[in-house]
């Protein structure tokens, strides 16, 4: 069976997967992570993708599970196809052991390959082997010392590949590792967030079978969103419920033809925090780059700021800041650009958050089928690059209750300042009428009306019609570098 495609294997044990596991089985990334839902088949999904490869010679293979009770169910997988029903059990050049209880699970071909289950709990016995693969079973269970210090090197010298079937534990070290899969950068890394529901062998009214909705209906939230909607940002007091990663987080580039402005939060022991975006038409909020340095004078931050490498058609129109510290916006405004810091931009923090909150609901028609149906995004987009401030995004709550009071109308003030720059820039520009939609269009008279919007090109209208204007004028004056 040496040489056996992928597709002509599994139609020889019967397996048909559904179209969510599809999209695993085609991904030719080298490392790839599936989150899944309870129910997806993730298990059945990754031990049937390495069967295949088991009848290439002279290759070795792991299955490492925290423990050696969580790694067997992949092995099992392997063993019902494989050992019973392809009866290579009956065959005495292959060597085997199955026992979960001692630790002793392997399978060795006649033709050199050997697969076998290791346990993190024993890193004594990570060590030593250079490997074609490996399943990293339940990976947000395991400790990243196991991946990075025992596993990673030793994919090395054959340029193993290792996939991470699992559930999510919260933004924990794994979390790093699927935002590698988001990034068009790292086109080794694939990822994906794969909700119970999309098993439609076991849910087949999707989203809406009985079953879900009755899960939905016992469970906390938290833990319904985590164990069955593979959602990372599952917790008590979640402050963005609308944001997702996979929908707001793209590429995001520089446009020379829409406005472009800078919002800072101040710090000094604290980073202080500069996030770029730009506005463009139905104010879509595209933030493009973000700046984060702590023990650092203004001084230092602008030289900074003024030293990177800048996109062609590169200008910037205005920035805004937080009004505790007048000194710092007006050094901004003698030294990089006219810079507002309004009082009341800070004053109202829950208006600033549904505000921000307001532009991530997918109410924006991006595309149409054949049909003519509307298909609907958000009005949110970050770029990849801008690692620390999508981590905010993702994990921004509220404080805990204290016993017999009520919460704080307030997040948590824990690695949020980028957020509450981006937060002052919005109510700038959306409250206090530093943005008036005419700029926008006013940017794109001489230009294409064609402006990028996620991966794609979106085409726009070229008039205002039905968009929201502030109150009041513009306060700009553009500079470039």
């Amino acid at each position: 069976m040496a040489g056996i495609t992928q597709e002509a294997f599994f139609a020889s044990i019967g397996y048909e997967p559904h179209a969510e596991q599809v999209r695993f089985h085609r991904s030719k990334a080298r490392f790839r992570l599936p989150v899944c839902g309870r129910r997806f088949g993730k298990s059945t999904m990754a031990g049937r993708d390495l069967e295949p490869k088991l009848f290439q010679p002279k290759k070795r293979f792991w299955i490492v599970g925290p423990t050696y009770d969580l790694a067997e169910k992949e092995f099992r997988v392997v063993w019902d196809d494989l050992i019973v029903g392809k009866a290579l059990g009956r065959d005495k050049r292959v060597k085997k052991a199955y026992s979960k209880r001692v630790g002793d699970m392997y399978i060795e071909f006649p033709w050199g390959t050997r697969l076998e289950v290791r346990s993190a709990d024993h890193p004594e016995f990570l060590v030593g082997e250079a490997l074609d693969g490996v399943i990293m079973s339940e990976a947000a269970k395991q400790k990243k010392e196991t991946w990075e210090r025992f596993v990673r090197p030793s994919l090395a010298d054959r340029r193993g590949f290792a996939d991470f079937p699992t559930t999510p534990e919260g933004f924990n070290w794994l979390y790093d590792e699927w935002r590698y899969g988001q990034n068009p950068d790292f086109p080794d890394y694939e990822s994906w967030k794969f909700p119970s529901w999309a098993n439609k062998v076991v849910y087949p009214e999707g989203r809406t079978d009985p079953e879900i909705i009755l899960l939905e209906r016992t469970l906390t939230p938290e833990y319904f969103e985590q164990e069955i909607g593979a959602d990372f940002a599952s917790f008590v007091g979640k402050i963005f419920p609308e944001w997702d990663e996979t929908s707001h987080v793209t590429q995001v580039p520089f446009i020379p033809e829409l406005p472009n402005y800078i919002a800072f939060d101040w710090g000094y022991t604290n980073p202080l925090a500069a996030i770029e975006f730009q506005i463009g038409p139905w104010d879509t909020i595209r933030v493009w780059r973000v700046h984060y340095k702590a023990y650092t004078q203004l001084s230092e931050h602008v030289r900074i700021l003024k030293a990177r490498e800048q996109p062609e058609g590169y200008h910037l129109d205005l920035a805004f800041g937080d009004a505790a510290d007048p000194e710092a916006a007006q050094y901004i405004s003698q030294n990089l650009v006219p810079c507002w810091a309004d009082p009341d931009a800070k004053s109202n923090w829950r208006d600033g958050i549904d505000l921000m909150r307001s532009f991530m609901k997918p109410d924006l028609e991006i595309s149409f089928d054949e049909y003519g149906t509307p298909t609907y995004g958000p009005r949110f987009y970050v770029d990849h690059a801008c690692a620390q401030f999508i981590k905010e995004m993702s994990n921004y709550r509220s404080n805990e209750p204290i016993k017999g009071r009520n919460v704080p109308e307030m997040g948590q003030k824990i690695s949020d300042h980028g957020i509450d720059a981006l937060r002052y820039g919005l109510v700038h520009l959306f409250r206090l009428g530093a943005h008036h939609l005419d700029e926008v269009y006013g940017h794109m008279q001489n230009h294409s009306s064609s402006i990028g919007i996620g991966q794609e090109d979106k085409t726009f209208p070229t008039s205002p019609g039905g968009l929201i204007k502030a109150e009041a004028g513009l306060f700009t004056q553009g500079m470039s570098f």
